[in-house]
C-alpha cells in the first residue's frame, strides 16, 4: 500500500504534529523566528540603487555571496526589471539587475557595506 493510503486528513503527512505539545510547539515558533530575523533582517543595510533609486537591503556573507531583500516597492521602481516587463518578459526570471549589482559593488568600496560577514556571527548560526 502507499504512503498516500495512510496520509492524515488534515497537515502535511511529514511533518510532525505537536499539537498537543505546547512547550514543543512554543519553541518551534521561536526558532522559526530566530530563524527569520538571522535570514531576512539580520545584518542588512539598507541601499539605493544609484541608478533608479530603489532601496533594497543588502547583506556580504563573503566577497562572493550577496544578499538582497527587495521590497514591493523597489521591485516596482527597478528600471532594469521595467525595461524586461517592455519587452513581454518576467522579470522574476533574472538572476539580478546589473544596475543594482554595481550599485552594491560601489557600496562595498566605499565602506557602507561590510565587504563580508563578522569574524563571530552575532546570531550564532555559525
Amino acid at each position: 500500500m502507499t504512503r498516500a493510503a495512510h496520509k492524515p486528513a488534515e497537515g502535511w503527512a511529514k511533518a510532525p504534529d505537536y499539537h498537543n505539545d505546547p512547550e514543543r510547539m512554543a519553541a518551534i515558533a521561536a526558532a522559526t523566528a530566530r530563524d527569520r530575523e538571522h535570514y531576512l533582517r539580520s545584518g542588512l543595510t539598507e541601499l539605493e540603487c544609484r541608478a533608479c533609486h530603489a532601496c533594497v537591503f543588502v547583506k556580504k556573507a563573503s566577497p562572493h555571496h550577496t544578499s538582497v531583500q527587495w521590497t514591493a516597492q523597489a521591485r516596482e521602481q527597478c528600471s532594469a526589471f521595467d525595461e524586461v516587463r517592455a519587452d513581454g518578459g518576467n522579470p522574476a526570471m533574472l538572476p539580478g539587475c546589473p544596475r543594482l549589482t554595481a550599485s552594491i559593488d560601489h557600496g562595498v568600496a566605499e565602506g557602507i557595506i561590510p565587504r563580508e560577514g563578522p569574524e563571530h556571527d552575532p546570531d550564532g548560526y555559525w
